[in-house]
């Protein structure tokens, strides 16, 4: 069995009758679409040092499958490949083999049971977050999703590469990675790197990855020939460099950085051979890092110019929304690489002109923020032409500008005024209508209400009796006998009413102490006398229940409580 071998007392020999190979050892496998490489270790190849041809036989199946297929086929080298997979599914197998030189082989152990992941078809994707400590120093935060099945059955592993320290040029890898998130302290400067998932068939395309610097609009600075910038690089320190870079777009760093690191000569000089190596009107950026206590750290960033000039282009797409006395304007900002300088504002210039083109008006400007894209001009003149212009400024002036000519639009008559104003007068005369109809037939709308005859004490008659005089007709007087539960309106008439003798003899009879009579002779109206069937029994407490005058008005004069709420007659 494999390189076994026993020495006997008189003669030595060789086993190759019957011969038993050891199981195939280190057994690696890739996958492509339906095609599965196996190889292996053979410990025959490594004894010989030549390849051994083997019968090798195969036994798999898919994995939610409880019984598969065995293929048999013979090998010149230890590696296989088989054809006969479906690429979206996962599969088990065992290997084993035998000798093809002896006369009776006989077949190895089997191999234990191998999982076939599929392949990693789709590259990883990568979502980053970044950290800012406000120091020069930033957190990276990486993280990614793990494969889906039947990928992610069995071991999944990642390989990721970073360049993160801008003074060191060679990219530090991390191989093996078994999570699904990584995080590193970085510079200002930007990150760039690359990743890949592996498993045990095959590996996963590789995802880029670039985290930008951080992005700097101050502060800004131009280099003359007379200071030395940067001024926080110090070539001494060993872990410390200077970048720079051209800024073709503003933002992006390019592919190809400039590093300086340790120097021979003096600070001055070495910078000065930077600037030299500088183009004029062109935007660069640079930073100076450093190690502080194992993280890295920026000490210094800054955008500058070697030299400035003015703006190379205009404005784009500059456009004007224009109203009665006022035009609204829009532009898009002057592309970085034109800019030539940094901007300082942009400069709106506009004049105003006759039908015929002359110039009657002095031409007015105003400075704009170079941050802002839109301006508001106002108090423009209705029906007239006008030419506005445009352009960027730096510090060596004004670039090249766009124009437009407009025309204002005529002046509006406004109607909203009169229209509020005839809405007021429309009211107006209704109100005065309804007030004129309401007053003329206000006694038929709203009839005067009679008062009743209320009894008043003699001394308030008396006081009163000098000033005016109350008069009252009644038309009909309905009396209740108080005497009868259940009156008979048949038993009870209304007799003829009788003069002032009556009048008087009854008051002077019936009338108690401190009230007066009401019906006095100073009320012309009514006495009601009663007959009854049977004059034995006397007179007839009655009182007055109700009072019906002409014109349809009614009082109710019947009182529910006590017996002196009422009229005694």
């Amino acid at each position: 069995m494999g390189n076994w071998s026993c020495q006997s007392l008189s003669t030595s020999v060789r086993l190759n009758e019957s011969v038993k190979y050891e199981a195939p050892q280190n057994m690696s496998m890739s996958r492509s679409s339906s095609n599965l490489t196996l190889s292996w270790v053979n410990k025959e190849e490594v004894k010989n040092h030549m390849p051994e041809d083997v019968v090798l036989k195969v036994k798999f199946r898919r994995l939610e499958k409880t019984s598969g297929n065995t293929t048999e086929t013979e090998v010149k080298q230890a590696m296989v490949t088989l054809e006969i997979l479906q690429n979206q599914h996962m599969y088990q197998l065992q290997v084993r083999q035998k000798s093809k030189h002896v006369k009776r082989p006989l077949w190895s152990d089997w191999t234990p049971i191998l999982d076939v992941p599929t392949e990693i078809q789709n590259a990883t994707e990568v979502k980053w977050t970044v950290e800012d400590f406000n120091n020069g120093t930033r957190l990276l935060n990486l993280t990614w999703g793990t494969p889906p099945y039947p990928v992610s059955v069995g071991q999944v592993n990642y390989n990721l590469s970073l360049h993160i320290w801008p003074c060191q040029l060679k990219r530090k890898n991390h191989t093996n990675i078994t999570t699904t998130e990584f995080s590193v302290y970085v510079t200002y400067s930007a990150v760039s790197g690359y990743i890949f998932a592996f498993n045990k068939v095959g590996k996963s395309s590789q995802t880029h990855i670039l985290v930008p610097a951080k992005h700097l609009t101050y502060p800004r600075k131009s280099w003359p020939d007379d200071k030395l910038i940067p001024r926080n690089y110090n070539p001494r320190l060993k872990n410390s460099c200077l970048e720079w870079y051209k800024l073709t777009d503003g933002e992006t760093q390019p592919a190809k950085v400039n590093i300086l690191k340790m120097i021979n000569g003096t600070v001055e000089e070495t910078l000065k051979s930077v600037r030299q190596k500088m183009d004029d009107y062109v935007r660069y950026f640079y930073l100076v890092h450093k190690q502080t206590d194992g993280k890295p750290q920026t000490t210094e960033m800054r955008l500058m110019y070697k030299k400035e000039g003015a703006a190379s282009k205009a404005p784009e797409d500059f456009t004007v929304k224009v109203v009665t006395n006022s035009a609204v304007l829009h532009w898009k900002p002057i592309p970085v690489q034109d800019q030539q300088g940094f901007l300082t504002h942009y400069e709106v210039c506009y004049t105003r002109s006759q039908n015929n083109g002359a110039h009657i008006e002095i031409k007015k400007c105003h400075n704009i923020s170079a941050s802002k894209t839109e301006y508001l001009i106002q108090n423009l003149t209705p029906e007239s032409d006008y030419n506005i212009y445009l352009a960027g400024a730096t510090a060596a002036g004004s670039g090249r500008n766009i124009s437009i000519h407009i025309l204002t639009k005529p002046q509006h008559k406004s109607i909203t005024g009169w229209m509020i104003a005839g809405r007021i007068v429309l009211i107006a005369i209704l109100i005065t209508i309804c007030l004129f109809i309401i007053k003329r037939h206000k006694s038929k709308i709203f009839p005067p209400i009679p008062r009743p005859m209320v009894a008043e004490s003699k001394n308030y008659r008396a006081s009163t009796q000098d000033m005016y005089e109350i008069k009252e007709e009644v038309h009909e007087l309905q009396l209740h006998d108080k005497s009868s539960q259940d009156p008979n309106p048949e038993e009870a008439t209304l007799l003829e009413v009788c003069e002032d003798e009556n009048e008087k003899s009854l008051g002077d009879s019936s009338t108690p102490d401190g009230v007066s009579n009401p019906l006095t002779s100073d009320f012309k109206g009514q006495l009601l006398s009663l007959e009854t069937a049977d004059p034995s029994q006397g007179e007839i407490d009655c009182e007055v229940t109700m009072l019906m005058y002409r014109n349809g008005l009614v009082f109710d004069m019947k009182a529910d409580s006590t017996e002196d709420v009422g009229t005694p007659l």
